[in-house]
């Protein structure tokens, strides 16, 4: 299973004073399993790419193939969107239900499911987000905490059983340790929902994360990359306005300074400078 994209073209408004090219010939497979990041300065096209994998933006040009569902033909739009869960930024403002139990119902409901099915997949999923089922199942969403409601509106995602989890910005407006208990959960999501794709500005989440990273600029691709290979192009990260993650950015002062040292992530930094110690006392 995977997504392959070729060719992916976007213009809003066509023919018009206002005609915007939004993506042009994107070109790229995300593979199952992968961590997928997807990064690009605001404007690249990042939100306008992600909204074609599950049918929000129709497709006009080129191709997408979701785990063999052909986009540029006619598809049950039903099933794509329970093969592909999209979380956007700030879910917690799509709340509405009087509970938690009946917000993250409302997917399932409307799959058509058995009323037996559909309480099997509220429960599974807000255990899955690390929330106590029995305890919050009748509670009203809006007296949750922030972070309490941003799982709410995940379990809501996840109860449809999606094999592709889409998240723009997960992390927004959360405080550092919000950030990493969500990007933590993720993992776990991981071993059930087995294809993450993530949009983000920050860096270290990035590199932390992803195993693999798209680039866009412009609507353009410019590459692919581990982040290994992504981070060592200091030319490519400056040119396309983004920031190195923290580690990548010490890695380079350190080598600015004669100590040969690589990094992309604050496990490696770690390890790296472990053994730049070891070598320069052997």
């Amino acid at each position: 299973m995977s997504i392959v994209i070729k060719e992916l073209t976007h213009v809003y408004s066509p023919r018009t004073p206002f005609e915007k090219t939004a993506l042009d010939r994107v070109s790229f497979t995300i593979e199952d399993g992968d961590y997928f990041g997807i990064i690009g300065h605001t404007g690249s096209g990042k939100s306008t790419l992600i909204s074609h994998l599950n049918g929000l933006i129709k497709l006009t040009d080129g191709s997408i193939v979701v785990n063999g569902i052909d986009l540029s033909k006619k598809y049950d739009y039903k099933k794509l969107r329970s093969e592909v869960g999209m979380v956007f930024q700030y879910p917690e403002y799509q709340l509405f239900d009087e509970t938690v139990e009946r917000d993250v119902a409302f997917g399932p409901k409307n799959m058509g499911l058995s009323a037996s099915e559909i309480a099997d997949r509220v429960e599974y999923a807000i255990k899955l987000v690390g929330l106590d089922y029995d305890k919050i199942k009748n509670r009203s969403p809006f007296e949750l905490s922030g972070g309490q409601m941003r799982r709410v509106a995940l379990a809501g995602v996840l109860a449809m059983r999606p094999k592709i989890l889409v998240l723009d910005e997960p992390t927004a407006g959360l405080d550092p340790r919000g950030k990493k208990e969500i990007l933590d959960l993720t993992l776990k999501i991981k071993e059930h929902c087995p294809t993450v794709v993530m949009i983000s500005h920050n860096m270290d989440e990035i590199a932390a994360y992803c195993n693999r990273i798209a680039v866009l600029g412009g609507g353009k691709l410019e590459g692919v990359f581990t982040p290994r290979e992504l981070f060592g192009r200091g030319d490519l990260i400056e040119r396309m306005g983004l920031s190195l993650p923290t580690a990548a950015l010490i890695a380079k002062k350190l080598r600015d300074r004669g100590v040969q040292i690589s990094a992309s992530d604050e496990d490696e930094l770690v390890s790296a400078i472990l053994n730049a110690r070891r070598s320069s006392h052997a």
